[in-house]
């Protein structure tokens, strides 16, 4: 399945169970889990298993994407008008791995750098042109993160929608909770 697609179904997704209408903190929130949970990956070394880094890539960039369809971030036009933008440096990251001064680490550090900058940019009620630079800037370390991982953003994103996209649940303070934690 190619990238945009999945994208529209993620989108699709949210929208039938009215996760673009929550307020963007609690997404954001959500997206902060994720990304602990792919830094816990990297550090445990976890590639293929649940809340592995290939989980992890996935379900962050599922919140990503719910995050931009309640900001309003045209996340799909971005990537129609510059195509797959967050290669542009893989020969340049290629070479700082053949040169050994690649360090995934940093790029997860950058990683958690832009996504603060993007609640910043929300909360100091910046222009939203600040929080869509954040989010091309996330997307351009998740690739990053993905090869280094022998991996790639759209592998990990119909890894994620597939294991999303008969799940049923409620919201609950603004918050959706699955089915299977329903009954918990």
């Amino acid at each position: 399945m190619k990238y945009l697609e999945l994208l529209e179904k993620v989108e699709q997704w949210a929208k039938d169970r009215n996760l673009d209408t929550v307020e963007a903190r609690t997404q954001y929130s959500k997206l902060i889990e994720e990304q602990g949970e792919l830094g816990l990956a990297m550090l445990e070394d976890n590639i293929n298993g649940d809340s592995g880094v290939k989980d992890s890539l996935g379900d962050y960039q599922v919140t990503l994407i719910i995050y931009c369809l309640i900001r309003g971030i045209d996340f799909k036009k971005q990537v129609e008008e510059e195509g797959s933008f967050w290669t542009e440096y893989d020969d340049l990251a290629q070479k700082h791995k053949e040169e050994g001064s690649f360090d995934v680490n940093k790029v997860f550090m950058y990683l958690v750098y832009s996504s603060s900058r993007m609640i910043a940019a929300y909360n100091k009620d910046k222009n939203i042109h600040l929080e869509h630079l954040s989010v091309v800037r996330i997307l351009e370390g998740l690739h990053e993160i993905a090869t280094e991982y022998n991996t790639s953003l759209e592998e990990t994103l119909e890894m994620a929608y597939n294991e999303i996209k008969d799940r049923k649940g409620k919201m609950i303070d603004g918050v959706f909770v699955k089915e299977a934690d329903l009954k918990d």
